[in-house]
């Protein structure tokens, strides 16, 4: 077998823009969230984008200020109950404690209250806080404790006091009478930030291309077939937009120093280029992260009990964990491995092997879904950008595959679609307000589409036989409680 006729990959030479818009070219708002629509219905391509932007779940932020496409949002965590702890104040004391003896020790934190009790990390001692701590110097404040215990020989052990240990805080213990009040700790809310990107695509057209007809008929994503040239070349142009724009909501880095500068700039007007933070560089920033290089059940019980651990009110949560093929086998395989391993064979069998036409057995059933001890539901949902996105394109370039996929099909990331206490899904497309998608035509000469009509201002803007469709974007991810989420890194 041989190729007839190679495909060709040009990027310098003008084509033609007849695109692949519907009529409704006045309104690129709605018509960016349709095309979106358009595209992931059949498709697993765009799997944030379609639903998120294709579903109507879409923030439109003003931006701040001049050159700032930050947006903030307020969040509000767990109440704070433990303190870690820096060690005793007396290096020399090997008993803490013995014989009802007070002692001092040093944690990071004024969080602890004098006259609360407090228990020590392996849970075998219980004392009492009994004054309001001293400050030594940064992260090092210093307590007088006392054992709360009956017996003169319960002393705290040395391995309590590693640094970086946590001890808890409990109830406040006072006599019977003359005691004096306390005092408590309060949380405010706070706030995160992201940023959206700007991005622009550009596709230049010269001669008499928007008229041309080929021999060849293309078939087009509404169902329709043509043998114009250019309808199906924007059909490619707008499915590689959307792949690339679905990459930076995986992939995206927060380019935005500790002090609020971007330093990214535009090498001839000296502009900031901002990036906003992907859904994986989210998760990996709170700490919802792990990497793994073969699956097991107790992986992915790890993975749900922490994100439980994050939420404790009653509203359903729909999870969904996104992978390539290489992670839904990674899947597949723990859950059988496990039932192999409680000789579930017979069940496993009968569900595998079935009889198939013409007396022909028929060997195959997947499981796509897991229910942990806890009752939680993992659903797995294929994302085909995992398989044939621009990183897992590049991971087969470099030989980064095992089994025929690339390591970026065997990325799992677990998103929490339900709604937020405020009534708003926790996955959300962020755009600017008045600019999620804007598009014109740079007319010269040049014989323009039809489909380019809405942009046509009986002007030109150049002598040149020349004209150019413009294509302007901005947009991010957000997710407004990340706990409730998880990224499980592939590492060979």
């Amino acid at each position: 077998m041989r190729e007839i006729q190679p495909v060709t990959y040009n990027s310098t030479v003008y084509s033609d823009v007849n695109l692949l818009y519907s009529n409704s070219l006045i309104e690129p708002a709605q018509l960016t969230s349709k095309l979106t629509y358009f595209y992931g219905k059949d498709s697993d391509m765009f799997p944030l984008l379609f639903s998120t932007q294709g579903q109507g779940i879409i923030n439109k932020v003003a931006p701040k200020a001049l050159n700032d496409t930050q947006y903030e949002w307020p969040v509000m965590g767990r109440m704070k109950h433990t303190s870690a702890i820096v060690g005793l104040a007396n290096s020399s004391n090997t008993k803490p404690g013995l014989a009802h003896g007070s002692f001092e020790a040093i944690f990071e934190d004024n969080w602890l209250i004098g006259q609360y009790g407090l228990t020590t990390p392996d849970k075998a001692h219980t004392l009492r806080i009994q004054g309001e701590a001293v400050q030594l110097g940064p992260k090092q404040y210093k307590y007088l404790l006392a054992l709360s215990t009956a017996d003169a020989t319960e002393y705290v052990s040395l391995d309590n006091f590693v640094p970086g240990t946590n001890w808890v805080m409990t109830a406040p213990n006072v006599a019977m009478v003359l005691s004096d009040g306390n005092r408590s700790n309060s949380m405010a809310p706070g706030k995160w930030t992201n940023q959206y990107d700007i991005v622009r695509f550009s596709k230049q057209i010269t001669g008499n291309i928007a008229n041309k007809v080929t021999p060849i008929e293309f078939d087009l994503s509404d169902g329709t077939t043509t043998k114009l040239w250019m309808p199906f070349e924007m059909k490619l142009f707008e499915q590689d937009k959307r792949i690339m724009m679905e990459e930076k909501l995986w992939n995206g880095k927060y380019n935005r120093d500790e002090y609020g500068v971007i330093h990214l700039k535009d090498p001839v007007t000296q502009e900031p280029i901002p990036q906003g933070a992907g859904v994986k560089e989210i998760l990996k920033s709170v700490g919802q992260y792990d990497t793994y290089s073969t699956l097991t059940l107790a992986k992915l019980d790890s993975m749900v009990n922490t994100i439980f651990a994050n939420r404790i009110d009653s509203t359903p949560m729909e999870l969904l964990l996104y992978t390539g093929s290489g992670g839904i086998e990674m899947f597949n395989n723990a859950i059988k491995n496990a039932a192999s391993a409680n000789s579930y064979y017979e069940k496993l069998g009968g569900e595998e092997i079935q009889g198939g036409k013409n007396g022909m057995l028929s060997y195959g059933k997947y499981f796509g879904q897991y229910k942990t001890i806890s009752g939680y539901t993992i659903t797995v949902k294929q994302a085909h950008i995992f398989d044939h996105g621009t990183y897992a394109e590049m991971d087969k370039k470099n030989g980064r595959v095992i089994n025929s996929h690339p390591y970026e099909s065997y990325d799992m990331v677990l998103l929490d679609h339900s709604m937020s206490n405020s009534g708003e899904r926790n996955v959300q497309f962020v755009c600017e307000a008045g600019r999620e998608n804007i598009s014109g035509v740079y007319r010269g000469l040049t014989p323009l589409p039809a489909s380019w009509g809405a942009f046509d201002r009986n002007g030109l803007s150049t002598r040149k036989d020349m004209a150019s469709y413009e294509d302007m974007s901005t947009g991010g991810i957000n997710i407004l409680n990340p706990f409730t989420s998880y990224f499980l890194n592939f590492a060979a």
